[in-house]
């Protein structure tokens, strides 16, 4: 009773699950078992093997050594050009005297005809901003005021 009670079960929740061929799926024919050896063996027989040359092997560990040989004897040779990674003098200088001066110290060594005109700084605001700026900064324009 329990046995058809679970198969009523199963056609109503999955009916296409319950509506499948009720047999064993593992079935083989007779003798595959005897005979998946000999045609294992008969296919790997066949099989042809890639013919490598035995020169192949030292050639391709000689090219990396040849390499570093010649880049060496390129690199050390006796009356070989220099690299220089010398900057332009201009720049050179300049990073000189960043390396040992303070801000201040560069300030003070620059020409006086060099530097741009501190003094004079015109800022144009629209009300909206001059708000915005007295409300970001927290000014209290009562000070300003009176």
């Amino acid at each position: 009773m329990q046995h058809e009670r679970g198969t009523d079960d199963l056609r109503n929740m999955a009916p296409t699950l319950s509506a499948l061929a009720k047999h064993d799926p593992f079935v083989v024919e007779p003798g595959v078992f005897e005979r998946f050896t000999h045609q294992v063996l008969a296919s790997v027989a066949q099989q042809a093997r890639p013919v490598r040359s035995l020169w192949l092997k030292p050639v391709a560990m000689a090219v990396p050594a040849l390499a570093v040989v010649l880049f060496t004897w390129h690199a050390l040779r006796p009356g070989a050009p220099s690299v220089s990674t010398a900057w332009p003098m201009d720049d050179q200088v300049y990073s000189t005297l960043a390396d040992e001066l303070d801000t201040y110290e560069l300030v003070e060594a620059v020409e006086a005809g060099d530097l741009p005109a501190f003094d004079e700084v015109t800022v144009t605001l629209t009300p909206e901003e001059a708000m915005d700026y007295v409300d970001q900064h927290q000014i209290d324009l009562n000070e300003y005021l009176h």
